[in-house]
């Protein structure tokens, strides 16, 4: 039972908080109170840690919101102008024209506080911190990959299969470069949630009702790619947990104890009788 009990913890953590996130959404479905949605996926995240038995000081840092790192922060941005690219690579092909939607520039602060911090609060400041304790960093992407991708679902209801298929395939592959993101960034998510909201923010446009789904496929397209160039710089290595010295202490041997000699015995003295 021991050994289910960290598992069955982190379940109930993330519940909770997708749980959170996800009803508030529902009430929200212009993104116009993302700030507010924000604060409360915050509030819960810094509770669930301290009932997790996590003291009050450095529980921001902890959850992902301590200082980034300015390499980070510049990388995240120079990937989130590209991912801008599927605009005029979409009107080239079809011939489409977009227009910004009425009073885009809080539209923009409500995305960012939405899709990009609380969502990343949820995947990479929870569930991949977690993950990652005693884990290597693939082992803890790949774990982390179907919680994200499940949490999409909903969309094939609200979309239709193609774009829902494609949106989990994206949330899915995404949490390689996000969670790269998060731990080039001092474990932060602010490099990811600038990434994340450059792929949401199609919700500042308005895309003619003809060309929705080739739109939807070409974001897929470059979210899947665009957002691996941030593989290309390296990550610093992290300090091994408690966990991963625990498992590497090794154990001393009755032979090598202070009493016992590996040529002698306990009972022979080292020194030449007379």
């Amino acid at each position: 039972m021991k050994t289910l009990l960290p598992g069955i913890r982190f379940l109930t953590g993330f519940t909770v908080l997708y749980v959170v996130l996800a009803a508030l959404a529902e009430f929200d479905s212009g993104t116009r109170y993302g700030v507010a949605i924000f604060a409360a996926v915050l509030l819960v995240a810094v509770v669930v840690e301290r009932l997790f038995g996590r003291a009050w000081p450095g529980v921001l840092q902890r959850v992902g919101l301590g200082r980034p790192n300015a390499r980070a922060l510049v990388l995240a941005v120079g990937i989130a102008v590209l991912i801008q690219a599927v605009y005029p690579i979409v009107t080239a092909a079809t011939g489409a024209s977009f227009a910004l939607k009425p009073g885009w520039p809080w539209l923009l602060v409500s995305i960012f506080a939405f899709h990009g911090l609380a969502e990343e609060l949820v995947w990479r400041g929870y569930a991949f911190r977690r993950l990652r304790n005693g884990r290597s960093f693939r082992a803890a992407v790949l774990a982390s990959m179907p919680l994200v991708a499940a949490t999409h679902i909903p969309v094939i209801a609200s979309s239709g299969v193609t774009v829902g298929v494609a949106a989990m395939l994206v949330a899915a592959v995404t949490s390689l470069p996000l969670a790269h993101l998060y731990e080039l960034g001092r474990r932060t998510v602010w490099a990811a949630a600038v990434v994340h909201t450059a792929i949401d923010s199609f919700k500042l446009a308005i895309v003619p009702e003809d060309e929705r789904l080739t739109f939807s496929l070409a974001l897929a397209g470059i979210s899947l790619t665009v957002p691996l160039l941030a593989l290309i710089v390296r990550r610093p290595t992290l300090p091994p947990s408690r966990r991963q010295l625990a498992v590497a202490q090794p154990t001393a041997s009755p032979a090598a104890s202070p009493t016992t000699s590996p040529t002698t015995s306990p009972t022979t003295s080292p020194r030449r009788r007379p």
